[in-house]
């Protein structure tokens, strides 16, 4: 009898099939492992029995993990397909759930130890652990389970009482506090790490698919909004954070201590702060992939952040094009294996040049939209004035009714050079309209505004080119930014005219993928860039392509920044 288990695996990096081969070996099963596209299917053949004792086995041991998108067991009559050539994963995981029950065995030589070999991915120790903690009661060291576990209670113990606890991580030097405004106010950049999965939902709202996400094997990043409970308690100083499980044995145990002192997160940050504890080992740690991801609502996930777990196969050639939306389009025809398809390609970014562009399976990568932003606020209002009679009596009534807004704009410090893109339009938007006082941050409060809306529709925003008959033309920054003006001053609400921005934004890709399926039979649009990260903006987006056209994002690379 052979059972044939498929599994959805957009990663080339084997991460998925040595797990199958370990857990195989470990029940002593015959088995044969192929593969075919995204498709990694495992063979067993075997009596019905020992069937049926290797799913309960395979079911408990196999990690969930980002890549793996969907699997299934059928019974076959024979092995299909070429088998694996196996070469072992040369990547760093965090913890598996064998190390970190080998931590947790007191007949394991691992037992408490800070470290616990995976069972496969990189291991590089060769040698026992020495742990020192350093604090005002002087210095003590741990080399057996016993003194480790003492010195876990301590830093918990530390933590709980206040003091900042710096710790020596395989990614470098870290400092551990418990959360309070004071303590991360003054902090550009901190994760929050509960101690306990199953009380993460006492701070943020996640969906059940984003949780599964957070405990997956890769222990990623997670940025969620903080809860209505949780913000009246003004402990945080911010109302969306970076969140994710803690990725190292050692960290796991002392969050396992804190959350039995009733402590339920702590925040991690790399800022150069006072402490008063100091964790260290005598030995170096494999350096264990750092990735930040967004989820969204129909599971599809977003690398956002680090292409440590793709494989060398999916990022080789990528280093010889040129940062920004070539890399970012020729990663996306690689990964999906759209060479030899006519692709539209949106690319949105935070950081790079906005572009709409276009892959014909005999050309090169062809760009049509560019989207220029602006040199000043007032700049927008003269161009806007000088256009019609409408334009000029638009900006009058503007300025005199929302002279306040007008004035403040005045004091805002803006960059003299920023990038073309929707996020620069959407920042100039944000400042003329109120929604922020900051350049840094408008076009992050109009899309947050837009991602609490509660409503169903928002107003219909104009997104225009320059010339509308064209594929080939300049985005009009101006058009929408006179439209939200207009909307401005007829009353309509931050949250409102946000959430129409950006719905907007929707209509107008999936309009302009209409025009170039009309124009070059173009049914296939790939989506790239960090503005994509939102999954509110993805959702939409998605939502009104998926009628007539497929779509493709990223599978295993980030989805900006290569």
């Amino acid at each position: 009898m052979i059972l044939a288990y498929e599994f959805e695996y957009v990663s080339k990096n084997l991460v998925l099939e040595n797990f199958l081969k370990v857990i195989s070996e470990d029940l002593g099963v015959k088995y044969t492992i192929c593969e075919k596209d995204n498709i990694t299917t495992l063979y067993i053949d075997e009596d019905e029995q020992k069937q049926h004792s290797f799913a309960e086995y395979l079911s408990s041991n196999l990690p969930v993990s980002i890549f793996l998108k969907s699997s299934n067991a059928k019974v076959v009559n024979s092995i299909e397909g070429k088998e694996l050539d196996f070469t072992n994963t040369p990547i760093s995981l965090p913890f598996t759930k064998r190390a970190i029950e080998a931590a947790k065995d007191s007949d394991s030589f691992y037992f408490f130890s800070p470290y616990a070999p995976n069972e496969i991915g990189v291991t590089s120790l060769d040698k026992d652990i020495t742990l020192t903690l350093k604090s005002a009661d002087g210095v003590k060291t741990a080399n057996n389970p016993e003194a480790y576990h003492d010195i876990y209670i301590d830093v918990a113990n530390a933590i709980k009482k206040g003091e900042k606890v710096k710790i020596k991580t395989p990614n470098g030097f870290f400092t551990f506090f418990k959360i309070d405004n004071e303590n991360l106010k003054n902090l550009e950049e901190f994760e929050i790490i509960p101690t306990d999965l199953s009380i993460v939902q006492k701070m943020v709202n996640l969906r059940e698919n984003e949780l599964v996400a957070l405990a997956s094997l890769e222990k990623p990043i997670i940025k969620a909004k903080v809860n209505m409970v949780y913000e009246s308690k003004k402990i945080l100083p911010v109302d969306r954070v970076k969140i994710r499980k803690a990725n190292t044995i050692f960290l796991e145990f002392i969050c396992e201590e804190l959350y039995d002192m009733g402590i339920e997160f702590i925040a991690k940050s790399s800022s150069e702060v006072s402490y008063s504890c100091f964790m260290d080992y005598n030995v170096n740690l494999s350096e264990i992939p750092d990735i930040e991801i967004s989820v969204l609502e129909n599971g599809e996930i977003f690398v956002l952040k680090s292409d440590e777990y793709a494989s060398n196969e999916t990022k080789q050639g990528l280093d010889k094009i040129k940062k920004g939306y070539t890399r970012q389009f020729a990663s996306i025809l690689k990964e999906r294996n759209l060479f030899d398809n006519k692709t539209g390609f949106f690319y949105f970014s935070k950081k790079y040049n906005d572009k709409i562009a276009y892959h014909d399976s005999k050309e090169e990568i062809l760009p049509l939209v560019n989207f220029p932003t602006f040199s000043s606020v007032e700049e927008i209002f003269e161009t806007i004035a000088r256009q019609d009679e409408g334009g000029k009596k638009l900006v009058e009534n503007y300025k005199k009714t929302f002279s306040n807004v007008c004035k403040m704009i005045k004091s805002i410090n803006i960059p003299k050079k920023v990038p073309n893109n929707l996020y620069s339009i959407f920042a100039f938007t944000s400042l003329i309209v109120g929604f922020s006082n900051d350049y840094k941050m408008a076009a992050e409060k109009l899309i947050k505004n837009a991602e609490d809306f509660g409503g169903a529709k928002g107003v219909r925003i104009d997104y225009r080119l320059q010339d509308d008959d064209k594929l080939y033309s300049d985005f009009n920054s101006y058009k929408l930014i006179r439209s939200a003006m207009s909307f401005k001053l007829a009353g309509t609400d931050d949250m409102t005219l946000s959430f129409g921005i950006i719905e907007s934004l929707s209509y107008f890709v999936s309009d302009y993928a209409d025009a170039l399926k009309e124009t070059l039979s173009c049914d296939k649009i790939a989506l790239g860039g960090s503005i994509f990260g939102y999954p509110k903006i993805s959702e939409l987006i998605a939502k009104n392509l998926l009628p007539n056209h497929n779509i493709y994002f990223n599978q295993e690379l980030p989805i900006d920044n290569l």
